[in-house]
């Protein structure tokens, strides 16, 4: 059967569509649904790669994204944003047995990708106020820099596409918060690294790690700091009644400006904790270039250069991040599909596929809660205690059925690309190393012991063409066997949760309630709305009742939300009022949540309907079904690592642990235990796999 995949993920999550193949309503849904909401910003030019990625011009942050041509402000980098996967209750499900004491020991490597599920609107999920979202895509892939950050990302939207747990089985197997959009927050041009804005906590969390790294505001700071060193320098010279800066007496002089720099400014003890030295340049050689101009080559412009590649780099080294763009499938009720936007021929590079591993796929376990001192707590305290469910994001992760090991892309657009085994046109294998982040000795020498302590992203896909493709042609790939078995029979087995007939979703609510008055506190005790919801407000409009009456009056009230990018908070309404413009106004309160440092709750008056929205309660929304789908998609065994199958008839041997240490021999397996991994340089292996090979 023909399975697409997911809105806005990587490869995983074909289930999204696949599950929607049981609805007889769903063509409809699904093609105007892949029309809507889709971003303005395509490029009419075929030939021209909007989006690279290659290895960033930051030392050490692994992958980036380039810009492929220039932007302008305002503009979405991309045709589609990001699905985005709540990670919910972590530390809650989190099996004592297979976790440090600590939890801030747990190592688990999406937590360096993830983002604040509260900003993110989607904190609703969960019970733990450190709920997260995983952006697989640009996302993930975005690098920071605080100061040079050229790139706003949008809260995503939420649509279920129609589907409904009383007569869809794929109600819940894929995450409805998709669109995430990335904008060009200023004028970007061709060859800059694009950079989203991480918060300045990501960093200071890091410092014991990354060192100070300059936050924003820092690079202004350090310019200022350079413009008087330049003065000094110019004051000093002049000081040799002397004109000719290669005279003799000029030579001693540079030399002491350089002992000054080097050892005061920058090997001093307090340089170590200074964001702002941190920001400049360490040596003298790398300063001359900043002091040899006028005032107006100041270190941003600096920065910025720095961080910039030729597009002819980029070509030689990175890979393509947007040959392909969305449309409606071609196959039936499948939704959106990933279309190429130029041909290829037979191997050519479609998509890149960078992945991040998760060695031991039980970190994504879920068990059922109960309340205990009046704190939340996972009934896992039982090694035997099987999981309710597992993490929504397995759905998104590619894996094999003798390895606990779960790799999950973070490629861009290549989410939408559809399963399909008849009509493959595009297949998986390793990336060149010399064009992605991929480091191909992994597949050799690291062991999930190892891969677990890694704190980086160091493997990474291809997909290449396995026959020509014409521009416009429908890409397919083949998720396997084991993944449709799976799906077969979840069809075949499902039944409805008990109340599933009288279930209305806060995506329901809000769309029948829109315009609609909204009912106090004393008309809820005689009809209340239902119990699987909440209502809240947005905290933009707590602010100055001027600043938004402005963009209320003017119509631009959403964007204005939009830009404030603040939170929801649960609300209670007292009473509603009508004013002379025939206009409702809502007095509500405000209630406390655990995060709350207030001591009393706070009242609100005259709010407007727009300021309001349902959200569901924790584990009431369809991923936290009892029967909702879960399955990864399968890697081909040809590509998968000999080294990481540590599963035998479904049961991980006991030496492989996450907790345990590796075993002595773990480092010393030789070539002749791997298995023939598959290269985009030697195509299908009949041999042993050897470290040049790879």
């Amino acid at each position: 059967l023909p399975l697409p995949l997911p809105l806005p993920l990587p490869l995983p999550l074909p289930l999204l569509f696949l599950l929607l193949l049981t609805s007889s309503n769903l063509l409809t849904v699904l093609v105007s649904a892949a029309t809507d909401n889709i971003n303005s910003n395509n490029n009419e030019d075929t030939l021209i790669c909007g989006i690279w990625f290659a290895k960033s011009t930051i030392p050490g942050a692994g992958v980036g994204l380039f810009a492929g041509k220039d932007f302008e402000s305002g503009t979405s980098v991309l045709p589609i944003g990001d699905v985005v996967i709540p990670l919910v209750d972590m530390g809650i499900h989190q099996r004592p047995s297979t976790s440090a004491t600590n939890k801030e020991h747990r190592h688990f490597l999406w937590d360096e990708y993830t983002w604040d599920g509260a900003a993110l609107y989607m904190d609703h999920e969960g019970v733990d106020e450190e709920l997260n979202g995983a952006s697989p895509g640009f996302g993930a892939a975005v690098n920071c820099f605080m100061d040079l950050v050229n790139i706003k990302e949008t809260v995503p939207q939420s649509a279920n596409l129609g589907l409904h747990r009383e007569k869809d089985p794929g109600a819940g197997a894929f995450s409805t918060y998709w669109n995430r959009d990335s904008i060009a927050s200023q004028p970007i041009a061709a060859g800059n690294e694009l950079f989203a804005s991480y918060g300045p906590s990501w960093f200071t969390t890091r410092e014991h790690i990354m060192g100070p790294v300059p936050l924003k505001g820092d690079l202004r700071k350090a310019n200022t700091l350079l413009e008087r060193f330049r003065t000094l320098k110019k004051r000093v010279l002049l000081s040799a009644s002397s004109t000719d800066d290669e005279s003799p007496e000029q030579q001693p002089l540079e030399l002491l400006l350089t002992d000054l720099w080097e050892t005061f400014a920058w090997n001093s003890s307090w340089s170590d904790r200074s964001r702002v030295l941190f920001a400049i340049p360490k040596t003298w050689s790398e300063l001359q270039p900043l002091l040899a101009h006028k005032n107006d080559k100041t270190l941003t412009a600096l920065k910025r250069q720095q961080h910039s590649v030729s597009i002819p780099y980029l070509e030689e080294h990175g890979t393509c991040g947007d040959w392909i763009t969305v449309q409606p499938s071609t196959l039936p009720q499948a939704g959106r599909g990933a279309f190429a936007r130029r041909p290829f021929e037979t191997n050519d590079v479609v998509a890149p596929f960078p992945l991040i591993h998760l060695p031991y796929r039980d970190h994504l376990d879920m068990f059922d809660l109960f309340t205990k001192s009046g704190s939340f707590v996972a009934n896992n305290s039982d090694d035997t205690q099987p999981p309710r469910t597992t993490q929504l994001l397995e759905n998104y992760c590619m894996g094999h059925n003798e390895s606990t090991m779960l790799l999950c892309p973070y490629g861009t657009l290549s989410s939408h690309i559809n399963h399909n085994q008849t009509q493959q046109n595009i297949k998986l294998i390793w990336a060149d190393p010399a064009k992605s982040n991929h480091q191909p000795q992994w597949l050799l020498h690291k062991s999930l012991s190892d891969l677990y302590q890694t704190d980086y992203a160091g493997l990474s896909m291809t997909l290449v063409a396995t026959r020509p493709i014409a521009e416009g042609e429908e890409l397919f790939l083949d998720y396997g066997n084991e993944w449709e078995q799976a799906w077969t029979a979840h069809v075949a087995q499902w039944t409805p949760v008990d109340g599933a007939a009288h279930y209305r979703s806060a995506e329901q609510l809000n769309a029948e309630n829109a315009t609609k008055i909204l009912k106090t506190e004393f008309e809820l005790m005689h009809a209340p709305w239902p119990g699987n919801v909440d209502l809240k407000m947005n905290l933009a409009f707590e602010r100055p009742r001027r600043i938004w009456l402005k963009h209320w009056e003017q119509g631009t009230l959403q964007a204005f939300v939009t830009k404030e990018d603040d939170y929801n908070r649960r609300v209670e309404v007292l009473r509603r009022e009508v004013d002379a413009e025939n206009r409702t106004w809502y007095t509500v309160v405000i209630l406390k949540d655990k995060t709350d440092d207030e001591k009393q709750e706070k009242k609100i008056r005259q709010v407007p309907r727009e300021a309001f929205s349902f959200f569901d309660r924790p584990y009431t929304s369809d991923m936290h079904l009892d029967n909702a789908f879960r399955h990864d998609i399968r890697i081909p065994d040809h590509l998968f690592p000999q080294l990481w199958k540590n599963r035998v008839g479904g049961n991980v041997k006991q030496d492989e642990a996450a907790t345990d240490s590796p075993k002595e021999d773990d480092d010393t397996r030789t070539t002749a235990d791997v298995e023939p991994v598959e290269t985009m340089e030697s195509g299908p292996s009949s041999g042993t796999t050897t470290e040049d090979e790879l």
